[in-house]
């Protein structure tokens, strides 16, 4: 008797616990629970000249670049976040790609963090977010109001 009692209790504690993460994931960016989101495609940008073409798309589409740490747990959260935006992201490694990261501050007029978003619209830098404000919940409001 006292171990279906046990595992009566096991078995709500484990719903309660997955109903929590579903709250906490939202509340954090995440996507809402249970629902289905598209695969977030990381596109490297791994060359300074790689960097004109996405410059270029912004005049038609917003651009999402992604300037990421992966030794940093910091930036290791802000990534998981931002694989429930959904869509191509430009992603910067910037333990590898220094240059990359100074040319974009020097282009955009975006002082450089790490982690940092900054969405491009018409060649310009519109929005940007560093550290815990960058949500997938913030990144996409900021992709649809350019």
């Amino acid at each position: 008797m006292h171990v279906v009692v046990g595992l009566i209790g096991l078995v709500v504690l484990l719903i309660v616990a997955r109903t929590l993460l579903g709250q906490i994931t939202g509340a954090m960016g995440g996507a809402p629970p249970g629902t289905p989101a598209e695969a977030t495609r990381f596109a490297p940008v791994e060359t300074v000249a790689a960097l004109d073409p996405l410059f270029a798309t912004s005049a038609g589409a917003p651009v999402i670049l992604f300037l990421h740490d992966p030794s940093c747990p910091i930036s290791a959260g802000a990534y998981r976040r931002m694989t429930h935006l959904g869509g191509e992201v430009a992603l910067v490694n910037v333990q590898r790609a220094h240059d990359i990261s100074r040319i974009i501050e020097t282009r955009t007029g975006v002082r450089h963090e790490s982690p940092q978003v900054i969405v491009l619209q018409q060649g310009r830098a519109v929005w940007s977010a560093s550290h815990g404000a960058i949500t997938a919940t913030a990144v996409a409001a900021a992709a649809r109001e350019v």
